[in-house]
């Protein structure tokens, strides 16, 4: 008889016993509530509610937000514009949940899980637990809630169809850009809160192997995203153009913005990390908490060499002095 490794072990274990499953999430959830409200002082509440769905419902919930995003923006809904978009936005979306498992909708105080994760990697379902926790920390002691990308992604395809103005797409471009500099530094923040929160939990040999994933996957993926920074120039160098030239493909152009955000947003986490990590290190909580609120990092260079970040923060929180 075949002998089974420990993942495999966990895998059938966890596949027993399905049907508990929201209590086992329920029960890792609240002891890693209990240590983070301790560790860093901040007295949030727990999730109103937390969901265990299967892998097409996170993709049907997920689809249900840009509608709701296109609604109160008061965005078309319907049709092939409708089509396009979600089809832009939600393409780099399946390959991505299989490694974003979980996600919190501030709305409903919601936390869902992918059922899938449950079944197939097990030992993922700690750090994700502390990286949700984390969003909702963030939000509460931010008073801000995770930006959706959706509505400046939107804004940005459909007036690309709509405009010639060369100007008017720059100052789209430049929303879209920041709103996914942001994410990529609040997603850092939670991988940072989780991996401290986990290291002084009873989850250290986790926090040990987030984080050495984390810094392994960090330098694989920062280069991607300067390439919004060009693109962000690239729209710059054509509003300078002489008058007469060949106008350019706005809606071809400004979908392979979308598609490279995608992808950026989709390893966000390691871009995001070691600035975040080491803000975390030096000012704590409350250092996160400034750089959130009043001077986000909004710069390829600062991702890629934290330092610079730090001292521009510096003089943001403590003055020339």
């Amino acid at each position: 008889m075949k002998k089974l490794r420990n993942k495999e072990l966990e895998t059938v274990t966890f596949q027993k016993s399905i049907g508990s499953v929201e209590g086992q999430i329920n029960q890792t959830l609240r002891s890693l509530h209990a240590e983070m409200t301790n560790r860093f002082g901040v007295d949030f509440p727990f999730f109103s509610k937390v969901k265990v769905i299967p892998h097409q419902e996170i993709l049907n919930q997920l689809t249900q937000r840009i509608r709701d995003d296109f609604k109160k923006s008061n965005l078309p809904q319907s049709g092939i514009e409708w089509r396009q978009i979600g089809e832009t936005l939600m393409r780099n979306q399946n390959a991505g949940l299989l490694e974003h498992f979980a996600f919190y909708c501030s709305g409903e105080d919601t936390l869902y899980v992918n059922k899938t994760m449950m079944m197939r990697y097990p030992e993922k379902v700690v750090s994700v637990c502390a990286h949700e926790l984390a969003e909702k920390l963030l939000s509460i002691c931010t008073l801000s809630p995770t930006e959706s990308s959706m509505h400046p992604a939107a804004r940005l395809y459909f007036e690309a169809g709509k405009t010639s103005s060369t100007k008017r797409m720059q100052e789209l471009l430049n929303i879209y850009v920041e709103t996914v500099f942001k994410t990529v530094f609040r997603e850092g923040c939670c991988e940072a809160i989780a991996v401290e929160t986990l290291r002084w939990s009873c989850f250290v040999a986790e926090a040990v192997a987030l984080d050495k994933e984390l810094c392994a996957g960090y330098p694989k993926c920062i280069g991607i995203l300067s390439s919004l920074e060009n693109a962000r120039k690239s729209w710059e160098r054509l509003e300078i153009k002489k008058v007469g030239s060949q106008p350019p493909n706005q809606v071809k152009r400004a979908t392979a913005i979308l598609r490279t955000a995608q992808i950026i947003k989709g390893v966000s986490y390691y871009i995001g990390y070691p600035l975040a990590k080491s803000l975390l290190e030096r000012y704590g909580i409350q250092g996160l908490q400034v750089a959130i609120k009043t001077n986000p990092p909004l710069k390829t260079q600062y991702f890629v060499n934290p330092q610079t970040y730090l001292v521009i923060f510096e003089k943001t929180m403590f003055g020339d002095r």
